[in-house]
């Protein structure tokens, strides 16, 4: 089950995030400054344990925020900050689930604002995540320099359009 997230599961979050990007750089100190930002959204995958306690599987961070264009304008951003599924859970499909979650909840908002695609950033030797991204309809925009991350790796962004939701 998708569900939102709150202040209560940020401390799992930071957890599982500084876990899943350890390679990219120091994400114990990155996502504390997303989770407070007041257009950020967290979705986690829960399952109900034996004995009924839920036990959260994987997250994905949703950012809707103002960037300037080419002509110096505002326009409204969605942004896909982070996905990750915790180690004994990967490649169950849980992923995928939270992704078309975020691509839904994204086409939602869509509908009442300006906002025209949804853009995430991935790591350029994450070729598993980028083919998941592909079949999902993103396509790549472009690779941003070795200075996006903190480690110094490439990174492949990439886009999927709203049109037609």
């Amino acid at each position: 089950m998708i569900r939102r997230g709150g202040p209560a599961d940020h401390p799992w979050v930071i957890e599982e995030g500084t876990y899943a990007y350890a390679d990219l750089g120091d994400y114990r100190r990155i996502l504390p400054s997303w989770l407070t930002q007041p257009g950020v959204l967290v979705f986690l995958d829960e399952d109900v344990a034996v004995g009924g306690a839920p036990v959260r599987r994987g997250f994905a961070m949703l950012g809707f925020y103002l960037e300037p264009n080419e002509h110096g304008e505002s326009q409204p951003i969605a942004d896909l900050l982070a996905l990750a599924v915790a180690p004994p859970y990967q490649r169950l499909g849980i992923g995928k689930q939270l992704l078309q979650h975020v691509i839904a909840t994204t086409a939602r908002v869509a509908e009442h604002s300006k906002v025209w695609e949804l853009r995430l950033t991935v790591a350029g030797d994450n070729t598993v995540a980028q083919r998941m991204y592909e079949r999902a309809g993103f396509v790549r925009a472009s690779v941003l320099a070795s200075t996006y991350y903190e480690r110094g790796q490439l990174a492949v962004r990439m886009v999927r359009s709203l049109a037609g939701r």
